[in-house]
């Protein structure tokens, strides 16, 4: 699961979601050049629900998503609650 939340996919996802901006499935994300488009618009799309089920938990403070180019440990300990809560696959 952390690979997906690495992706910079899935934080585009979380950042539109947040945004209030539509979602922009056909992008043609940079970086993450060994991943397909498949992959890339799955990931995008997780970052949205993760991003709704951040929101509806009521979090306001979006934490840094790395701390010393590793993921932030409240990122992946609150993408972990998500997955379990069956907030995303």
């Amino acid at each position: 699961m952390s690979k997906v939340v690495r992706a910079p996919a899935f934080r585009e996802g979380f950042n539109d979601y947040i945004k209030g901006k539509p979602p922009q499935f056909d992008r043609d994300w940079k970086g993450d050049s060994r991943t397909c488009t498949t992959s890339k618009s799955w990931a995008y799309e997780r970052g949205r629900l993760f991003a709704a089920w951040f929101k509806s938990k009521g979090h306001t403070e979006i934490p840094p998503w790395f701390i010393n180019k590793r993921l932030n440990w409240k990122i992946a300990s609150l993408a972990s609650d998500a997955y379990y809560e069956k907030a995303f696959r």
